[in-house]
């Protein structure tokens, strides 16, 4: 039984993807994030999905190059 299952769907479908949501958002806020490459040098490859790509790099698929790091807190 999956969670879509027409009529006798799981009820606790739309809570399970708030819960996913909330998570997402306090993992993301506890991070800054930064482009490793200059904006210039990332491009789009299209496909079924629109992709980045550092255009230098083509030949190495998709990708888009960041630095992560812990948020800083000034409270």
């Amino acid at each position: 039984l999956t969670f879509l299952g027409g009529p006798r769907a799981c009820i606790g479908y739309r809570f399970a993807l708030v819960e996913m949501k909330a998570l997402l958002f306090f993992l993301v806020r506890n991070f800054e994030f930064e482009l490793a490459v200059p904006a210039e040098d990332i491009t789009r490859r299209p496909g079924v999905v629109t992709r980045p790509a550092v255009k230098s790099e083509l030949s190495k698929g998709n990708q888009l190059p960041m630095f992560i790091r812990a948020a800083s807190r000034d409270v």
